[in-house]
């Protein structure tokens, strides 16, 4: 989906993680968030805003997804109420994880940027492994292509993950986690209490 263009469904992830990119013009798009089998996009059409925001693209496996019209969706929350408030809970959950964003990109490192994304990743990951590119990373993160690979290179080098061409493998996550430092886990924590235990989805 690509910004501007109509909401038609709400998309739930079975499988695969969705990227959330601004539309940054003519230059370099970045990553705002990740959405995967814990939510949902297209939930702007839930307020009367039928245009998307965001370019959204899957990553390096796809994504399988279960879809909704927006008129079903929308005469199910009026019917369920606590399936709205799952649903708006959910959205917050996801505007918390775009401010951490927003603050991480304007005060840490790389390798800490790099860190809180692998994290994000592995979270929604179907089976633990993460299918990216160092591309992949820098194009997210707005970096060069050089810095990612350097900043995977101490991560490997302190045994915290293994990296191939397009797939990391996590090895340390606690580890990973103190690299993070707290851009990492509020939004999580969030969702933990709010919506679902977010590991429960692994």
């Amino acid at each position: 989906m690509r910004t501007g263009q109509p909401i038609e469904f709400l998309d739930f992830p079975e499988s695969g993680i969705l990227a959330l990119n601004c539309d940054a013009g003519a230059r370099s798009a970045c990553l705002t968030a990740l959405v995967g089998r814990e939510g949902y996009i297209g939930w702007s059409a839930l307020m009367e805003v039928r245009l998307s925001s965001h370019h959204i693209r899957a990553g390096g496996e796809g994504a399988r997804l279960l879809r909704i019209e927006i008129a079903r969706m929308l005469r199910l929350m009026h019917e369920r109420p606590s399936l709205r408030v799952s649903l708006m809970r959910f959205v917050h959950s996801v505007m918390i994880q775009m401010n951490a964003t927003i603050v991480s990109s304007k005060t840490d490192p790389v390798e800490r940027r790099l860190a809180r994304l692998i994290l994000m990743h592995h979270d929604r990951a179907n089976d633990g492994d993460i299918c990216v590119t160092h591309q992949d990373l820098a194009d997210m993160l707005v970096v060069r292509r050089a810095s990612i690979t350097d900043a995977l290179h101490v991560m490997e080098g302190n045994q915290l993950i293994a990296s191939s061409r397009n797939r990391l493998v996590m090895r340390n996550r606690p580890g990973l986690c103190l690299v993070a430092g707290d851009g990492y886990g509020v939004a999580e924590e969030h969702y933990s209490q709010y919506v679902a235990p977010l590991f429960a989805i692994r």
